[in-house]
């Protein structure tokens, strides 16, 4: 059985790379939007309701 300093550790480094796949993401994500927006002419003012409600449910 792994001690509890072990298992911490193992916790922060997963923890760590969660966040890290999280940013990745992210990014990956921003970009697909922006793709999206160009593509069919959204701009920022159709979207703020939707962004507002968004928000809300956080």
């Amino acid at each position: 059985m792994k001690s509890y300093d072990e298992l911490k550790a193992e916790m922060e480094a997963i923890q760590q790379q969660m966040a890290e796949a999280k940013k990745n993401e992210r990014t990956v994500a921003l970009k697909k939007v922006k793709e999206l927006c160009k593509e069919f002419g959204f701009a920022a003012g159709m979207l703020k309701d939707s962004l507002a409600e968004g928000r809300k449910n956080q």
